[in-house]
């Protein structure tokens, strides 16, 4: 995941496990392992950003890079037990798109759609499809190329999400109005055409925002999937940074008569140390220790109207052992509705990571809670064992892990987590979050590097 080590920097296989006793025991399987680029069958593929998705039984997604170097689509089948890799189609990184970010989707009729974040006419990304033909052939175009001028956006590096009316909904990290990125939405017309339209500018958080006189403090550069919530049609996300603090923010944007109405939901305060002077948080006076730049989706109770979700830092500030990452090692978070009259979200911290070598840290991309009772899956891209550099520089101990996180029990009212899975670089290493099955007790996901073919990343199942 090269935007989320970059970013950081800036501010069966062998596997070990805790479950609770009398659990089954969850078996991790490394389905492929990346070979690279250009390798001698053709397949290629190398460091995956984002999971797949499972449509008829097979697994789909893309790498970030591989193919002929610009990145591929790719699909791995099972016949008797035995999965098979086929390579759809390799990026040449021209006006094809270049290097994807984010996952794929799947339409009724079959076609795949995803985003790359460079390449195109301009530059700025692509939103391509992939239409099936005989014989097994994919048929690639570029629906729309980003011009990231004049208020449209730049560089998507998270995925789609289909409507129930065939429209797309996604994100661009930069461009739009303030250049904070943009949400958009593509809109299919006779002929097999497209049309793309910015449906929201983030204007993230100037000098002085939120203060007498000033606009309100905005996201900023967007890097988790949007959630659609059908029944309403209303759109959540995040945004990695802005907000009152500058460490991010959870957003709604709600449409009403064809215009769209952005509500900042929450503002994340981070967790500052007081190292270098200041007070900590959590101290007299002082806020209480918060999450900071969340780059995952959310899950929403459709019962209760609760938002979940993660940031890849904060939580507490002293409990992380990683150098240079003194605001935390990331939370697991819940923002629960306002009660009229009040207009104000509750949040509260649900988890607290606190990294190798008996936990993960740096959660991030896609987590699921398949009900309203939970419990919810998701990954650390970090952490997990005390291994220093086997995966990533040595400032990142550990592979990462899958774990699971269990609502209360009354009359307790802590939520219980427990890890699935633990990678050790030879079974991957930097997992890009999960997916559920649809007959539930097998995760699939994919890891940003690590395996037996040089490293460059896996597909991985866990049952439990």
């Amino acid at each position: 995941m090269q935007k989320f080590l970059s970013m950081a920097v800036l501010i069966g296989a062998l596997f070990a496990i805790r479950t609770p006793c009398g659990a089954v025991t969850p078996v991790l399987t490394t389905l492929y392992s990346f070979p690279g680029v250009n390798p001698a069958d053709g397949i290629g593929g190398a460091f995956p950003e984002a999971g797949p998705v499972l449509y008829n039984g097979n697994l789909y997604g893309t790498t970030y890079a591989g193919g002929s170097g610009w990145g591929s689509v790719f699909e791995l089948s099972q016949s008797g037990g035995t999965w098979t890799i086929q390579q759809l189609y390799a990026f040449t990184g021209g006006t094809d798109g270049a290097n994807p970010r984010s996952g794929v989707i799947f339409s009724s009729r079959g076609v795949i759609f995803g985003t790359t974040e460079q390449g195109g006419a301009y530059g700025y990304g692509t939103v391509f499809s992939l239409t099936p033909a005989a014989g097994g052939i994919w048929t690639q175009a570029v629906i729309y190329s980003f011009t990231g001028q004049a208020g449209d956006g730049a560089n998507p590096e998270t995925g789609l999400v289909l409507t129930p009316k065939g429209l797309l909904y996604g994100t661009t990290s930069a461009g739009g109005s303030a250049g904070y990125g943009t949400v958009f939405a593509m809109t299919p017309a006779v002929g097999g055409t497209w049309t793309e339209s910015v449906i929201y500018s983030f204007k993230g958080a100037p000098t002085l925002c939120g203060t007498s006189g000033q606009p309100a403090c905005d996201g900023a550069n967007p890097l988790g999937g949007l959630t659609l919530l059908s029944a309403s049609g209303w759109v959540y996300g995040t945004t990695s940074s802005g907000g009152g603090a500058n460490w991010g923010t959870v957003f709604r944007l709600v449409e009403t008569n064809s215009v769209w109405t952005e509500t900042v939901l929450w503002s994340f305060n981070g967790a500052p140390s007081g190292a270098g002077g200041g007070s900590a948080c959590g101290t007299t006076g002082q806020l209480a220790c918060d999450g900071g730049f969340p780059d995952g989706n959310v899950v929403i109770n459709s019962a209760t109207g609760a938002v979940i979700g993660t940031t890849t830092l904060g939580g507490n500030p002293t409990g992380c052992p990683q150098g240079g990452f003194e605001q935390g090692c990331g939370i697991i978070f819940q923002l629960t509705p306002p009660v009229a009259p009040s207009t104000t979200w509750t949040e509260s911290l649900l988890f607290a990571f606190t990294g190798s070598p008996q936990d993960g840290m740096l959660p991030a991309s896609n987590i699921v809670m398949p009900s309203n009772t939970g419990p919810l899956y998701g990954t650390t891209f970090t952490g997990g064992s005390a291994n220093n550099g086997i995966c990533f520089l040595t400032s990142y101990l550990g592979c990462g892990l899958v774990y699971t996180l269990r609502p209360p029990v009354a009359p307790s009212t802590a939520w219980t987590k427990a890890d699935l899975a633990v990678f050790n670089g030879d079974n991957g290493g930097g997992p890009n979050g999960v997916i559920l099955s649809p007959s539930g007790g097998v995760l699939y996901g994919t890891t940003y590097e690590g395996g037996l073919s040089g490293g460059y990343g896996t597909i991985f199942q866990l049952t439990f």
